[in-house]
């Protein structure tokens, strides 16, 4: 008995980062894809083409043209950008999907974005995540082939999971791992989109000799520039005490000299780091009358503080919670101390789009020297 033959129903054509810019279906025109940035806002198919008007990255109304006929149509989306209604010139098409995307439309969707602001494949139904780098099923709720991040790498030991099992709380639009943030806060697993290396500052060693100075103030020791660089994390007063942001501990707000007496109370030797980091949100703000500059001043090293808030995983709180309650995260070392892979701070928006986090997001980091 002779195998059937594979027959060819569509050919994929991508350009040189990696993303999808044309398809050719079966006996149909070539369906053209052009994008802004790493969002896509208009495609073309014979003479017929669709254009995203978006404010950001959440999709507000579509606009399809045929010679000289044009149809406009506004969107009603979520925080996640899931296209929820879709009102023409005649009526309101509601729309709802499960948890994984799937909706009673199949592939004739009102509009061309629906599921998480993302197009539809329109052949298979599929998501095609990450600009066309891996094809998601709402219907088995998984991918169709694995992450190239996995099993070792961020993607996970399930190579074929969609947002760890949580579509809800969770979004992937790069096709690897989902993730998610409060800037500051817990840092838990589901932001928007994985970030690539180049998006994040990553420390160039792991994180080492970790330990609390107060409830809710962590310090450790990485590795900045070839030597040891102590760092002390911990929230910021979102408004300014007499013109500096304060850190927070056990409740209460501390001043730089308080946290340097702290450090040095739970024997951190300050002076023997050549750097200081303070991962602390509006640790610069206010220039020279900073938080960061004044620890400078006390600590008479230089100090790296950010400007506004910043976005860090693992998270402060979870970070706290980790050493309250000891966790397998944190390794024990011979000397007793505790170690940790790496932290990483974001320099691009992780979050998920349209949420407070994402228009807050800040990535200014300013180094000061001591008087």
């Amino acid at each position: 008995m002779q195998p059937e033959s594979e027959a060819l129903l569509c050919q994929y054509h991508y350009d040189a980062q990696d993303r999808l810019v044309a398809s050719t279906p079966l006996a149909q025109a070539r369906i053209q894809r052009f994008y802004q940035q790493d969002r896509m806002t208009t495609e073309t198919q014979g003479k017929v083409q669709w254009s995203i008007l978006q404010h950001g990255e959440q999709p507000l109304a579509q606009q399809r043209r045929q010679d000289a006929s044009v149809e406009n149509r506004l969107f009603a989306t979520d925080l996640q950008c899931s296209v929820l209604n879709v009102l023409d010139a005649r009526q309101p098409n509601p729309l709802a999907y499960t948890p994984y995307g799937h909706s009673r439309f199949g592939n004739g969707l009102p509009s061309l974005l629906g599921f998480n602001g993302e197009r539809r494949e329109p052949l298979t139904g599929w998501y095609l995540l990450g600009n066309g780098y891996r094809a998601f099923n709402p219907v088995l709720m998984r991918f169709n082939s694995p992450d190239s991040w996995s099993p070792f790498g961020e993607g996970g030991l399930n190579a074929y999971m969609y947002c760890v099992g949580d579509p809800i709380n969770q979004a992937d639009d790069n096709g690897h791992a989902p993730n998610f943030f409060s800037i500051g806060r817990a840092l838990l697993p589901s932001f928007t989109k994985r970030p690539s290396t180049r998006n994040i500052a990553a420390l160039s060693g792991p994180m080492s000799e970790i330990k609390s100075i107060n409830q809710g103030i962590s310090v450790f020791t990485d590795t900045y520039k070839g030597a040891k660089r102590l760092n002390l994390m911990g929230h910021g007063t979102e408004q300014p005490v007499n013109g500096y942001h304060k850190i927070i501990g056990d409740g209460k707000t501390f001043t730089p000299e308080q946290l340097y007496e702290s450090a040095i109370n739970s024997g951190v030797a300050v002076s023997d780091y050549e750097n200081i980091r303070l991962i602390m949100c509006y640790s610069a703000n206010g220039g020279t009358a900073s938080f960061a500059q004044r620890f400078s001043d006390i600590a008479k090293k230089p100090v790296k503080g950010y400007v506004n808030p910043v976005s860090v995983e693992p998270g402060i709180d979870r970070m706290t919670y980790m050493l309250q309650y000891p966790s397998t995260s944190l390794r024990k070392q011979t000397d007793g101390s505790l170690s940790f892979d790496k932290i990483k701070i974001f320099k691009k928006n992780p979050y998920l789009r349209g949420t407070p986090e994402r228009r807050k997001f800040s990535y200014q980091p300013v180094k000061f020297n001591p008087r």
